[in-house]
């Protein structure tokens, strides 16, 4: 405790963040264990913004690094093993929540009959415009906020370009996915030369089943942008109840095979593309699809940053 107490005065973390040297501060305590009393002494909100980050990403990067282990073993297997799978499904989940920072959804405010939501706050005023003779509870109104709905399908290139470490990013996107959107809400396509569903709009199943089952779908294959988009769309019209065809796709804006992905594109009420930076990638094809979608364009400078564009991504969607 009294490690703890030396390490949170600021001049101590100042003399920490300038001269390297944690053993001035630290007698006889190895490095090694730093993270581990953070994590016990000190609340999340303030442990990150300790200068310990260092620490911090080193256990992080441990992390990755058996991510890695467990996805590379299972590309090299000829077969499952569910322990395995579960343990790498369980890093990319993790590794997905820290992401997700908010996942609270956007809410609208419902005006309902006393008498179908009894529970509710009373709406005094709107009960008055309504009958302004109140005779009974059936003409009392009551106001209560509600979850707005939200449903999107993700569309993700799963071309020969994107295997390997690209794939295993591609699988925590996945998880911010299915940790954001609620699991009826979001659908999951992924394209190569042809488009498969991975999760179907309308389905209840859990967030590992669908990370599980994307990491099973390696990538191969050219990179058939109309195809994807049209395997989404399908999701999206074989659910009349959803009137707005939202759609969010990444992509590196390059079209080696199939039709004109523009044409599909302009189906969508709104089409979100993240554009995949990179050598090769064609950032005004990606700008044209948004544009065909009429909705917007956002860049992904590096592969790694996916996931977080992608959350950011969905945030905005759910608040139109």
């Amino acid at each position: 405790l009294q490690i703890i107490r030396e390490l949170v005065s600021t001049d101590t973390f100042s003399e920490f963040k300038e001269k390297k040297k944690p053993a001035k501060v630290i007698k006889g305590l190895d490095p090694n264990e730093l993270g581990r009393f953070v994590e016990v002494f000190l609340p999340p909100e303030l442990a990150s913004q300790t200068v310990f980050e260092g620490w911090e990403s080193g256990s992080e990067n441990r992390q990755s690094e058996l991510m890695r282990q467990l996805y590379f073993k299972q590309l090299h297997t000829s077969q499952s093993d569910k322990k395995s799978d579960q343990a790498l499904v369980s890093l990319i989940v993790e590794h997905a929540k820290k992401v997700v920072a908010h996942p609270a959804r956007p809410t609208h405010l419902k005006t309902e009959s006393f008498l179908e939501k009894p529970d509710a706050d009373l709406a005094i005023e709107e009960t008055i415009e309504e009958s302004p003779i109140v005779e009974g509870p059936e003409n009392l109104l009551v106001q209560y906020q509600q979850e707005k709905p939200f449903s999107c399908v993700v569309i993700l290139d799963t071309s020969s370009s994107m295997s390997g470490d690209k794939h295993l990013l591609a699988s925590i996107a996945v998880a911010v996915l299915v940790l954001e959107v609620v699991s009826k809400d979001n659908a999951l396509v992924v394209f190569a030369s042809e488009a498969k569903t991975i999760k179907k709009l309308g389905v209840l199943e859990k967030p590992e089943e669908t990370i599980l089952r994307f990491l099973k779908h390696q990538p191969k294959g050219f990179t058939n942008l109309s195809a994807g988009l049209e395997e989404g769309l399908k999701q999206l019209k074989s659910h009349a109840a959803r009137k707005r065809k939202v759609g969010l796709i990444a992509t590196d804006g390059r079209s080696t095979e199939g039709g004109n992905p523009l044409k599909v594109a302009s189906q969508f009420d709104f089409l979100v593309v993240l554009h995949l930076c990179g050598a090769g990638s064609d950032l005004e094809a990606s700008q044209e699809i948004a544009q065909a979608g009429k909705g917007v364009c956002l860049q992904v400078e590096k592969f790694e940053d996916l996931p977080q564009r992608l959350y950011e991504s969905l945030r905005m969607l759910s608040r139109r």
